[in-house]
């Protein structure tokens, strides 16, 4: 019984062996399946590289250089070709504030890059300790030299920046450094130009952000600028002053002027209205004196005209005479009395003479 029990249970055995056997089997094909697509895809992974645009991608063969990857799909040999990698630092801005971050990557980014390297302290020609803060702007125009020229391309940039500029503002003072930032941005740009140009990179633009006087310095500034804007309010006000004074005494002149231009023109038609009105005058007495010769010569009388106009005017002489005021008293005498009293006069006169030459003989006679 035993050995026929045996002997049954001996086809099971080799049965379960057969089938362990096949899951073995497609185990290691299915590892070894899954192994290769890995390798695959490490390898595809290694060999392709998508270059973006505005980006290189500098490649080493065999640790040297070999080529430089522009924009789009690139295939690489694997475990031959190998991107370099290079040290990297860019600013980084969250909210309000902003912050340096450094990296290491295997592309270049070709378009422009800025550099915010803080404050620094520098002495000017005068001996004045200033902080200044500025910015550099730079582009890449090398990827090769800028790789292999330089350890660290950002850092060199900024303190050959930082070094030219100390040497610059030494050279000048400090009122110089506040007045001349478009010279300093000028001649650091050039100065810093042909170092850079070795690294392969271009200094695009270097800009002065703030220059940070000490406390007493500034303080003095702000006391000068006060003063300043006080004397040019003075100075203002003064000119004002004066121009007002000299466009009052130009207005007082234009009216003297004015006034003097009317006086004359009043004068001149006055004195032609009086000419006028004597002219006038004139032909009118003319008129009349032909009317009265007319007059007379039409009644035959022997009269002249101009004695009867002297007779009118004589008339109206005495009227004036009489109607003079009550305190005045006229006597009318006839004209022989007159040559009389002329006569009386003379004698009178003659006598005074005789006496006052010689003697009271010659005053009786007289008489």
């Amino acid at each position: 019984a035993a050995v026929a029990v045996a002997a049954a249970a001996t086809p099971a055995r080799a049965a379960s062996l057969d089938n362990a056997a096949e899951i073995a089997v497609v185990a290691v094909f299915g590892v070894l399946f899954v192994a290769t697509l890995g390798g695959v895809a490490l390898l595809v992974w290694l060999s392709v590289r998508v270059v973006r645009h505005a980006e290189v991608m500098i490649i080493e063969r065999f640790g040297r250089y070999h080529t430089t990857l522009k924009p789009g799909l690139h295939f690489l040999v694997p475990f031959i070709d190998r991107p370099r990698l290079v040290d990297w630092r860019s600013v980084a801005v969250s909210g309000n504030h902003q912050h340096t971050v450094s990296a290491t990557t295997e592309r270049i980014d070709m378009r422009e890059h800025v550099i915010d390297f803080g404050r620094q302290h520098v002495i000017t020609k005068d001996t004045v300790l200033v902080d200044v803060d500025a910015l550099v702007y730079f582009q890449i125009s090398d990827p090769e030299l800028a790789v292999f020229k330089i350890q660290n391309l950002p850092d060199a940039v900024e303190l050959l920046t930082q070094t030219t500029l100390r040497q610059i503002i030494a050279r000048m003072t400090l009122d110089d450094t506040f007045s001349n930032r478009d010279a300093i941005n000028h001649q650091l740009k050039e100065a810093t130009a042909l170092d850079a140009e070795r690294w392969g990179v271009t200094i695009k633009h270097v800009e002065i952000l703030n220059i940070f006087p000490p406390r007493a310095i500034q303080g003095a500034m702000e006391q000068q600028i006060k003063e300043e804007r006080e004397r040019r309010s003075t100075v203002l006000l003064a000119d004002g002053h004066r121009e007002a004074a000299i466009t009052k005494s130009q207005g007082t002149r234009a009216k003297i002027v004015l006034t003097a231009e009317g006086t004359k023109t009043a004068a001149i038609q006055k004195a032609k209205g009086n000419a006028d009105a004597k002219l006038q005058l004139a032909n009118a007495e003319a008129e009349s004196i032909k009317a009265i010769r007319r007059a007379i010569r039409q009644q035959g009388g022997r009269v002249r005209a101009t004695d009867y106009l002297v007779t009118l005017q004589y008339l109206g002489a005495l009227e004036k005479l009489c109607s003079g005021s009550s305190a005045s008293k006229v006597v009318l005498v006839p004209a022989r009395t007159l040559d009389e009293v002329a006569d009386v006069a003379r004698v009178a006169t003659a006598n005074a003479a005789r006496v006052a030459g010689g003697g009271t003989g010659a005053t009786s006679t007289t008489t």
